[in-house]
């Protein structure tokens, strides 16, 4: 298994760098008004974990990931959904863990010049690794999983309800700092603003009673959750770590949630192509017509309008 995971973990180093005089792939038809006055809830999947969602008359962007690569490492497979030019607020950033991909500090520098004024929403944790901001900063306590305690803190920030609920997964920055010296700043959010909640997972491993648990607690009405990155995208997922098709559709079951959102593929080459994981799902998805009505897999740039 380490051999395998090394040669795939080379491969994808291999892949990368051949993309270091290329760019993305274009995104057509980008939308140019993404936010609108006769939209009361959308979510246009920006790429990655990168959501940008409409509740009303607030914008909230997911772990923005807007630069071209991750860490001089991983490079982009597809544009950014949006061109930031064409988003005009942003009221909420949320950022789930440290990892640079979902941690972008170049990602938050072209957010700072043009929203200086955000919120920006992190697990304690997270500010060891963040960089001076004019962001309004909101560091919000991170559950206990080690003790089951599955909400962290529950804050109204620019009057919507923002909670930290629990994660499986880890903190740090550089891989063994979170691995090995316990560097904790993860988590999920639950968004709620006008009779509309939104959870959206970071990246999760799979726990039974946690995911009962929120379902119980919470009318979810979209629930974002990864199905990448894994070499074995037919298999659940690694426990504590990251969750594949299988898992999210656990997830879903438990959970109870009206809409599954994917995300985490088809933006960067890691462990798999791309795409793996989708076309793992859309499979999935054809033998249990349950979920015909209860997934939606958006493309890069696109848009679903909830009401």
């Amino acid at each position: 298994m380490f051999c395998n995971i090394s040669c795939v973990h080379f491969n994808d180093v291999l892949k990368n760098v051949s993309r270091t005089f290329t760019k993305p792939a274009k995104v057509n038809g980008k939308l140019k008004d993404p936010i609108r006055d006769d939209v009361r809830f959308s979510i246009l999947w920006v790429g990655h974990a990168t959501f940008l969602i409409q509740i009303d008359d607030k914008v909230i962007l997911t772990d923005p990931f807007l630069t071209n690569n991750v860490s001089l490492v991983y490079k982009r497979v597809v544009e950014p959904g949006i061109d930031i030019d064409d988003v005009k607020k942003c009221d909420i950033i949320l950022i789930s863990h440290s990892h640079f991909d979902h941690c972008s500090l170049g990602s938050l520098a072209i957010l700072e010049e043009k929203f200086p004024a955000a919120n920006l929403v992190f697990p304690e944790g997270v500010e060891e690794f963040l960089p001076d901001l004019d962001f309004k900063l909101h560091r919000l306590r991170r559950a206990d999983i080690d003790k089951n305690i599955y909400i962290g803190e529950s804050r109204i920030i620019d009057s919507l309800r923002i909670t930290t609920v629990a994660a499986y997964h880890w903190g740090g920055r550089y891989g063994l700092d979170g691995l090995i010296l316990g560097c904790n700043g993860f988590t999920g959010f639950i968004i709620e603003y006008h009779g509309f909640t939104v959870y959206f997972s970071g990246d999760t491993g799979y726990d039974k009673k946690f995911f009962k648990f929120l379902g119980e607690r919470y009318k979810i009405d979209i629930a974002l959750i990864p199905i990448g990155p894994c070499i074995d995208c037919e298999e659940f997922g690694k426990e504590g770590r990251h969750v594949y098709p299988k898992g999210a559709l656990k997830i879903l079951d438990d959970t109870n949630a009206s809409l599954f959102i994917p995300f985490h593929f088809g933006t960067i080459s890691e462990l798999s192509e791309p795409n793996k994981p989708k076309h793992v799902l859309e499979e999935l998805i054809k033998e249990d017509t349950k979920y015909k009505e209860r997934v939606k897999i958006l493309e890069i740039g696109e848009q679903i309008v909830i009401e």
